[in-house]
């Protein structure tokens, strides 16, 4: 082997070994050390779209909610003391999370099969079904997304991109049928202004609008029977969602939920925002939920 040859030979090894250091941490270990790192800063940054009961600004100007609450108390038991909520449309949430404008959504996001493909979510902390907003008397008498399917004249109101307004389209509402606003507060104007005849939202959320002194002439259609799949009627699982990369903050996270959720912590917190028994968590995993059809 000339001199010159034995150069490149040393050269090749020492860059083998260089390459062998860098790479020889495992995967899971350098995950963890990131973690580690990233919790050990304190902060994290979390999105809310300011909607009563899930996660929004109270009186005082702190954020509050049902999912903003369950946070604070799994990042407090990690060491996380600083947590800033960060205010956004409902539809910009998973758009501002893949931008980094925050490290988590917290505030009443539904697994679907369409959001598991943009986002990793946790493991489901409720279940809820669908409720309907209409005027006080129920004028048109609708108890079901049938019975708006059945009449042309009837118009509902719906979230954009929320999962109430795909389960109407898929419980036979045609989509003409339905007026898409970004908002819930546009959807009780709508209504209240007779723009809409009803306003599809998840059922807390309707219960949280009427508790609201200021929110009059509307009420709950009752009874609904909303979108009905495999003979049950459908129902929407809320989670925390995060970026498809930050596995190991959402594992973090799903081993404080547990814990949580064994000691009553999380059945407080629902207590807290008008929850019951009916809307638990479902004996279904998140992996489940978003293979679904």
């Amino acid at each position: 082997m000339t001199t010159i040859s034995r150069r490149l030979a040393l050269a090749a090894g020492l860059l083998a070994g260089l390459a062998a250091a860098t790479l020889g941490t495992p995967p899971a270990a350098a995950a963890d050390e990131a973690l580690a790192e990233r919790l050990s800063s304190g902060k994290l940054t979390i999105g809310i779209h300011n909607r009563s009961p899930w996660g929004f600004r109270g009186e005082d100007g702190k954020a509050t909610g049902y999912h903003p609450d369950i946070v604070r108390a799994a990042f407090e038991r990690l060491g996380v003391k600083d947590i800033e909520f960060v205010i956004a449309e409902f539809g910009a949430l998973i758009p501002g999370l893949n931008a980094n404008r925050f490290d988590m959504i917290a505030s009443g996001i539904a697994i679907t099969p369409k959001r598991c493909e943009q986002v990793i979510f946790s493991e489901p902390d409720l279940s809820v079904g669908d409720g309907l907003l209409v005027k006080e008397g129920n004028p048109r008498k609708i108890h079901s997304y049938a019975d708006i399917a059945a009449n042309p004249d009837i118009k509902l109101a719906g979230g954009r991109g929320t999962l109430n307004t795909r389960n109407a389209i898929d419980a036979g509402v045609p989509e003409g049928q339905i007026l898409q606003l970004q908002e819930t507060q546009a959807l009780v104007s709508a209504v209240l202004a007779g723009r809409a005849d009803a306003a599809t939202i998840s059922a807390p959320t309707v219960v949280s609008l009427l508790q609201d002194p200021n929110v009059k002439g509307l009420e709950r259609a009752t009874p609904f029977t909303g979108l009905v799949k495999d003979g049950r009627p459908a129902a929407m699982y809320t989670a925390i969602a995060f970026r498809p990369n930050d596995t190991a903050l959402r594992d973090a996270y799903n081993a404080e939920l547990k814990k949580l959720m064994a000691d009553g912590t999380v059945k407080t917190i629902m207590e807290r925002y008008g929850f019951s028994d009916a809307e638990n968590a479902p004996d279904l995993t998140t992996a489940a939920i978003c293979a679904a059809e």
